[in-house]
C-alpha cells in the first residue's frame, strides 16, 4: 500500500488498478486510484485475460519459493514489480522481464513501478521477453522432461 501512496498523485489519476483475490476492495480507499477487484478467479482462462489486460503485475510478496502468480503474469506477457526475495530472481530478470526492488523498500518498489510505467518502449520490450522465456523455459513439455530427467537421475544415483 505504501508503494502505491508513494506514486506521484498524477499518475495515481491517471492510472487503473485491477485487483484479484480477496479483499482488493479495501485497496481502493487507502490507494486513491480507480480500482477494479474481480475477487477470487478459478478459471485459467479469465485469470490469462486478466494478466493480459494489465501493464505490469505487482507482486508485493515478502517470502515466496517460487511464484506461481508471477509467472502467471510473465506467460501471458506481462512485466513484474516484485521483491528481491526467495525463489522470485529465478522468474524476474531486472531489465528483461521486470523490476526487483530491495526487500521491505516500498519506495524502491515505487520507483520500479513508475520506471515501467513511464518507458512504454522498456515496458514492451519487457513484455515480449516476458512471453519468449515462458516459452523457452517454462512450456510443460520442458518442465515434463525436467522431471524426466530429475527422477532418472535419482534412481541411477540410488542404483
Amino acid at each position: 500500500m505504501k508503494a502505491l501512496q508513494n506514486l506521484p498523485h498524477s499518475l495515481r489519476k491517471e492510472t487503473f488498478l485491477l485487483t484479484m483475490g480477496e479483499a482488493g476492495e479495501n485497496i481502493t480507499e487507502v490507494a486513491g486510484m480507480p480500482t477494479l477487484n474481480l475477487g477470487f478467479i478459478g478459471s485459467d482462462r479469465l485469470k490469462s485475460i486478466a494478466y493480459s489486460a494489465a501493464d505490469l503485475f505487482l507482486f508485493p510478496t515478502r517470502a515466496e519459493a517460487f511464484g506461481q502468480v508471477a509467472q502467471e503474469a510473465l506467460t501471458c506477457g506481462t512485466p513484474v514489480v516484485s521483491f528481491n526475495v526467495g525463489g522470485v530472481p529465478d522468474l524476474v530478470r531486472p531489465g528483461v522481464t521486470g523490476y526487483l526492488a530491495r526487500p521491505e523498500d516500498h519506495k524502491d518498489f515505487s520507483r520500479g513501478v513508475l520506471e515501467l510505467l513511464e518507458d512504454e518502449a522498456l515496458r514492451l520490450e519487457m513484455s515480449r521477453k516476458c512471453r519468449e522465456i515462458a516459452l523457452r523455459e517454462y512450456e510443460l513439455k520442458q518442465q515434463t522432461k525436467r522431471y524426466i530427467e530429475l527422477y532418472e537421475g535419482i534412481l541411477r544415483e540410488d542404483g
